[in-house]
């Protein structure tokens, strides 16, 4: 058997495989994907000192195999490694949980500003939650934020899913001051939590519709991410939200504030739907591309 360097068969495999990849890793370059074999590598305790430098021979018991393997089936490369870089943090994620993006960052960045506006005007140990946590990414980023002690709360409908967002929760604590705390409650959203109040809620629910929006999903994100956290039904959608809305209002201290991440096509009409409720201003956010992308809404 001819044998080659781990950098040859990687680029080969690039070249050879450029159209398929394109398609099932948008944006992905040669030296991305070098950068995440390196990660793989390390992560199963590989000697990654001369990585591509060495003899690669297949075989089953090879985890580069395994890495490779994955590819040629459009396996996430975060579900690959098991990993996922948010905000400022490396994260843990299986395909119970959704692989964080880019834009929900800015979910991270606009509740750390509703939660200093509310360091500055009081005194009180602020209480916030996260609504379908999931990995539990966008409230361990927001804890990293404050020196002051914050208390955070958040929920799931998926046990799977929590038990991912207590492992990140673990293994990140450190980052986080000791006075501040992190409660993961198994629920739908709130409904477990009608006795309690917050300062700011936020929350990355499902939001696309299960039939009319399905069409526009990549394969990637159909297949493989959970359909839990991704979908609702088209016939109860407006509904599930209004009761999302009314839990939240009636779970908000007043001028408390809610914020969430949603659909671009129908962003508008839950913005209506939310100032139904009695909120005292609801309005649309963008994203970096100048989408329609969150709700903020006080009360």
């Amino acid at each position: 058997m001819n044998s080659k360097s781990l950098g040859t068969f990687t680029d080969n495999f690039y070249q050879e495989r450029e159209d398929f990849l394109a398609k099932s890793y948008p944006g992905l370059s040669k030296q991305r994907l070098k950068d995440e074999l390196e990660q793989f590598a390390l992560q199963k305790l590989v000697n990654v000192d001369d990585l591509f430098e060495s003899q690669y021979i297949p075989s089953g018991k090879n985890p580069i195999t395994y890495f490779f393997d994955c590819l040629m089936k459009a396996y996430p490369l975060e579900y690959i490694r098991g990993r996922a870089h948010f905000y400022k943090s490396e994260f843990d994620v299986t395909p119970s949980v959704l692989i964080p993006r880019n834009e929900t960052e800015i979910l991270v960045e606009k509740s750390v500003e509703l939660v200093k506006e509310w360091t500055r005007k009081s005194d009180e140990i602020i209480r916030v939650l996260d609504i379908g946590t999931g990995s539990g990414a966008i409230i361990i980023s927001l804890l990293q934020e404050f020196e002051r002690p914050i208390e955070a709360f958040a929920t799931d409908i998926s046990k799977e899913a929590l038990l991912v967002a207590r492992r990140n929760y673990f293994n990140l604590r450190f980052t986080i001051p000791r006075e501040s705390s992190l409660n993961l409650i198994y629920t739908d959203r709130m409904k477990d939590l009608s006795s309690e109040k917050f300062h700011v809620i936020v929350s990355n629910p499902p939001y696309i519709k299960e039939e009319n929006d399905r069409e526009f999903v990549h394969d990637q994100v159909d297949s493989y991410e959970p359909h839990l956290a991704l979908y609702l039904k088209d016939e109860t959608y407006d509904l599930w939200f209004v009761d999302l809305f009314k839990q939240v209002h009636n779970s908000l201290y007043e001028e408390g504030m809610f914020l969430m991440e949603g659909h671009e096509d129908h962003l508008e009409n839950l913005a209506d739907l939310c100032q139904n409720i009695g909120f005292s201003t609801v309005e649309v956010l963008q994203d970096y591309t100048n989408r329609n992308r969150f709700i903020l809404a006080k009360k």
